[in-house]
Order: C-alpha cells, then structure tokens, then sequence
C-alpha cells in the first residue's frame, strides 16, 4: 500500500489542513517543530504496515501507538506550508468515487467533484481525530468522514441537476403549451398547428381511446378527433402525456 493511502497520513493531513484554517485567523498558533517527526513516523507506519502485509504478527499495539503519535503531533503543529499531499489525495478518493457505476453514467462529474472538495475543505472544521466512533468503539475514520462528504456532494449535485432539468422541461412544455393537463379541455396533449397525421373517431365507444390508439404507430404530430361528451381516463391521461410532443386529443363538435 502507498503511504498516502494510509488513515493516519490522510488524518493527519486533514488535521493540518484544519489548523491552517485557524492559524490564517490567528498567526500566532505558528507552530511547525513537529513537520520532521511526524513525517518520520508516517514512514515508520508505513514500514509496519509493510510487514503487517507480509504476514507478520504482534504489530498492532506498535502501530496504533505510532498513529497516536501522528495524531498528537498533528493536531499541535500550524503551518502555511502548502499542502499538495491532501489536495492530491481528496483527488483521488473523489475520482475512485466518481467512477462508481451508480456515477459513471451522469455528464456532470466534474460538477460533482468540484463541489466535494469544496464541501472537504468548508467541513474540515469539523473533523475530530480524537472522536470515538460509537460502533466500532475505534477513532472516526479519516477516509470514512472523507468518502461521506464526496457521496453527499455527488447526491445533492444530482438532486440539483434533476430539479433543474424538471423545471426547464416544465417552463419549455408550459412556454410552448405543448400539453394541457385537464382531459375536459377542447385540447388534450400536444397543441399542434398543423398534425401529420389525424383520425376522426365519433362513433368512439367510452373507455376505447387508448385501444384505439395503440392500433396506430405514433411517429409523428398526430391528432385523434374523439366526441365531445367523451370522457378520459386516469389510465388513457398518462398514456397520452406521455407522448406529449407527438399526441393530441381534440374534441368533435356537437
């Protein structure tokens, strides 16, 4: 495993990035003495999860005492030292993210990914490194609080993408009066100037309009002419509408 794919390197980056945060507002938090040995016991961490890789035993006390110690040195050193290591590795927790298949389909990924590191970076106020997780009874996860923010960002992008998408779609359809949503009304569906295609129907027996219908292929601007005393379903609405652009249910004259 890389060392930048290690909890402790990825909280204790998080830890430092949150104190940058409060020594922009206060200068005089500047404390860098710890930079060496907490990179010092990054690699000391990572030697150990080497051998924990490898199949060696008795290494866990070690290595929680060494993330312990990356910890507290991180959270009492303030620098305005630039921090390329995060940003590279929230990067790439959003993009192995992104590219999850309920994801990977949507046009607006970079969309979602900009508003996840941007959420990253307002939230990790919040991050506690010292909160113990009520289920596991173990620290918060560093990767869990990250991963949480990225699936949230992409959720409430999508969510947002859809309302709007709706929206346009709603003013467009209302803009054109492309559909009339009460079946009683002289014009239901599309409401077009000149129809492709259009079927006279005045012997139409209630309830057979959808049967009618789907007897003929919608391709093109259609108009079925029914009687005016013709009742519309529920059922025969919702088939309509949904050819909306296509379909337009006209009442005959008395």
């Amino acid at each position: 495993m890389q060392k930048y794919l290690l909890e402790p390197v990825l909280s204790s980056e998080l830890i430092l990035v949150r104190n940058a945060k409060k020594l922009k507002e206060d200068p005089s938090l500047l404390h860098e003495s710890n930079l060496d040995r907490i990179e010092e016991l990054r690699e000391e961490f990572y030697q150990l999860d080497l051998l924990s890789v490898g199949g060696q035993k008795g290494l866990q006390k070690q290595k929680r005492q060494v993330r312990d110690e990356i910890t507290d040195l991180s959270s009492e050193t303030f620098t305005a030292r630039n921090n390329n290591l995060f940003g590279m590795m929230i990067t790439n927790m959003a993009d192995k993210i992104l590219s999850r298949p309920q994801f990977s389909n949507y046009t607006y990924k970079d969309e979602m990914k900009s508003l996840a590191l941007q959420h990253i970076l307002s939230y990790c106020w919040n991050f506690d490194p010292y909160r113990v997780s009520k289920i596991t009874n173990q620290p918060i996860s560093a990767f869990a609080y990250i991963s949480t923010i990225i699936f949230n960002a992409c959720i409430a992008t999508i969510n947002k993408q859809k309302k709007e998408q709706a929206k346009s779609k709603e003013s467009f359809l209302e803009h054109q009066k492309l559909i009339h949503r009460d079946p009683n009304c002289s014009t239901f569906g599309a409401d077009f100037e000149n129809a492709k295609m259009k079927y006279d129907l005045p012997n139409l027996i209630q309830d057979d309009l959808l049967k009618e219908i789907k007897s003929h292929t919608i391709t093109e601007a259609t108009e079925f002419w029914i009687p005016a005393d013709y009742k519309i379903t529920e059922k025969e609405t919702d088939f309509v509408l949904k050819y909306a652009y296509n379909l337009s249910i006209r009442r005959l004259k008395d």
